[in-house]
């Protein structure tokens, strides 16, 4: 189906629409919570490690981004390869006995949480609390294709994991409202926000998924005789403490085994956004596909030459230099402003389906 027939059908709604045009609203299942002055805040962000104990002793990490409140000896901390970021590690955590909302965040295929530093800092800095993950032996520092391509059911169920862990956190736990979770994800880690979020995959398309990589000469047989044939771990991943996704081009849905019927069993509302140049994750089988079918979803095509990686950081020149693919979008793509459009977007659609309401000082 083509941009032009899925707009007719109203389907698409154009990234210079108001947002007040892009957020559908559904019936709240909690009282309204009211962020208080203060936001924007600055951003502490904090490395967190546990032990899967329940798992085989997996260690696992994420990092905590949220409101800080400052001291003089606080300096914005530097990332190598990124720019336009404003955080500071271990700061204080705001103390003010508001219970905040929780957005857990899942990486794209290889990547790591902080690649999306910015969009964890746009949230936090107006009061919410974002926990971006390492996933378990699929991220930058530790891969294999175990994890990166077998074992993707890893993903949704490390997300429930993370989420019981710091809500059982004696620092954190009493910082969050187990009422009001949401999770956001880019490509890989789009499609895992629609998995944990209700959607399921087809047992026998999954398993063929699964058998397409156990037989790929290309990979090493010793690699290969180890990797799983078991759909069963990947058709109950949904968390029902879940009640909100922020999907950044999902893929790859139809490989993966998400069909038609699959998408459908989406309630939680979703808002999916999408270049419309995306050349890894292409919206016609991808984005449009899940906002199809996914009875409240929203779907947002960012037009013009909008690709995929414009949800990532923004770069400095030795990230340009080190990830040209990455880090260079098309002329005339303002990565900057396109960040602040995708920021709103999500604090729009957070805090409508998260009952969440802003004093005027916010």
């Amino acid at each position: 189906m083509n941009l032009a027939l899925l707009a007719k059908r109203g389907f698409i709604r154009p990234a210079i629409a108001l947002l007040s045009c892009c957020v559908a609203t559904w019936p709240a299942t909690t009282f309204p919570q009211t962020i208080q002055p203060g936001a924007p805040y600055p951003v502490g962000m904090k490395q967190l490690e546990y032990v899967d104990k329940a798992q085989g002793n997996r260690h696992l990490a994420l990092t905590l981004f949220y409101p800080a409140v400052l001291n003089n000896s606080d300096v914005p901390t530097r990332m190598v390869f990124f720019t336009n970021l404003h955080l500071y590690k271990n700061a204080h955590v705001v103390s003010d006995n508001i219970k905040r909302p929780l957005i857990m965040f899942s990486h794209g295929h290889g990547s790591n949480g902080i690649y999306y530093a910015w969009f964890a800092e746009f949230m936090a800095s107006r009061g919410y609390i974002v926990a971006t993950l390492y996933h378990y032996r699929a991220n930058t520092y530790d891969a294999t294709i175990m994890y990166t391509r077998s074992k993707l059911w890893q993903r949704p169920v490390d997300i429930s994991k993370d989420i019981t862990f710091l809500l059982n956190d004696k620092a954190w736990g009493p910082h969050i409202d187990p009422n009001r979770i949401g999770v956001a994800g880019h490509s890989q880690g789009g499609f895992t926000s629609l998995w944990i979020g209700g959607a399921m995959v087809n047992p026998d398309k999954y398993l063929a998924y699964q058998r397409a990589w156990k037989n790929n000469a290309l990979v090493p047989a010793s690699l290969r005789k180890a990797l799983p044939l078991d759909a069963k771990p990947a058709l109950k991943v949904a968390d029902s403490r879940v009640k909100a996704v922020f999907a950044m081009a999902p893929g790859d849905l139809p490989g993966f085994g998400m069909d038609e019927q699959g998408v459908a069993q989406l309630k939680v509302p979703a808002y999916i956004i999408v270049g419309a140049r995306d050349t890894q994750a292409p919206p016609e089988e991808n984005a449009e596909f899940a906002a199809k079918y996914a009875p409240h979803a929203q779907l947002d095509v960012m037009p013009g030459l909008v690709d995929h990686e414009i949800f990532a950081n923004e770069c400095d020149q030795e990230g340009r230099d080190t990830w040209p693919e990455a880090c260079i979008d098309a002329p005339g793509i303002d990565r900057t402003n396109l960040h602040e459009y995708i920021g709103n977007a999500a604090l729009t659609f957070f805090d409508t389906n998260l009952n969440v309401q802003r004093s005027p000082q916010n």
